[in-house]
């Protein structure tokens, strides 16, 4: 048999969605990921329409491709996942990101965002999502490294469609930006609180304060990942190497 403690950690694990926390921070989470994809949307000057879809797009993005992943699997009470949203239950996140997108239509309108908006916000955003994203994951019993990449995949996806909404090379894919790293080391962080025994709530909140710190600090002190020099580029090349590209 299990022992008590052990049994109790299981328990929180398994109903952990149902936690005020999660929930919380899926409220947070949906408001700030659509303050931050409405405001770049109202940068490039898009309609009402495009502000709104921009900026709900990148708040349910992330979450909604997350869960068509995980189509199929079952929750600990035998209930099937499917795109969290959509549920009349959880319904009340598509009303907040629509909220939200429409408050920044109308402030932008008289105040201009101040400069860094956009990169904070999506900061917490991202933060948030990561953790939402590993920890429905993990709850619904996902090994480690699958419960990794669900947390990744939440934290930038919505960033991800938001970019290409608004004409921007995304975030993820910039050379050297240390974006999905940030969603990584959470994600890490926080499997290794579990497997030390922590308790869900705890590693939860390391873990989203460990994505927040690396994705600021890594944008104030423009720390970057090594990049691949490009394949074409004949600068520093061997007169050799320009042979074989004629």
């Amino acid at each position: 048999m299990l022992p008590e403690a052990a049994i109790h950690n299981l328990q929180e694990v398994q109903s952990f969605d149902q936690h005020w926390l999660f929930y919380l921070c899926s409220i947070f989470g949906s408001i700030v990921g659509a303050l931050a994809g409405a405001s770049a949307s109202s940068r490039v000057r898009m309609d009402l329409f495009g502000v709104i879809a921009c900026g709900t797009i990148a708040s349910l993005g992330g979450g909604t491709v997350r869960d068509m992943l995980l189509t199929g699997l079952t929750r600990p009470d035998g209930s099937p996942v499917t795109v969290f949203w959509v549920n009349p239950s959880d319904v009340v996140f598509l009303y907040c990101a629509v909220g939200a997108s429409l408050f920044v239509f109308i402030v932008t309108r008289f105040i201009a965002p101040p400069v860094g908006t956009i990169r904070v916000a999506d900061a917490f955003a991202m933060a948030f999502f990561t953790l939402l994203g590993v920890a429905k994951a993990h709850c619904i019993g996902c090994p480690g490294l699958v419960s990794i990449c669900m947390g990744v995949c939440t934290g930038v996806a919505g960033g991800v469609l938001r970019d290409v909404l608004t004409g921007n090379v995304p975030y993820v894919f910039r050379p050297g930006e240390l974006y999905a790293t940030a969603s990584f080391a959470g994600c890490v962080l926080f499997e290794l609180l579990m497997a030390l025994g922590c308790s869900y709530s705890l590693s939860f909140i390391l873990g989203v304060a460990m994505v927040f710190v690396v994705r600021m600090v890594a944008v104030h002190h423009n720390w970057k990942l090594p990049s691949y020099r490009p394949l074409f580029d004949t600068v520093g090349r061997h007169p050799l190497d320009e042979e074989e590209t004629k």
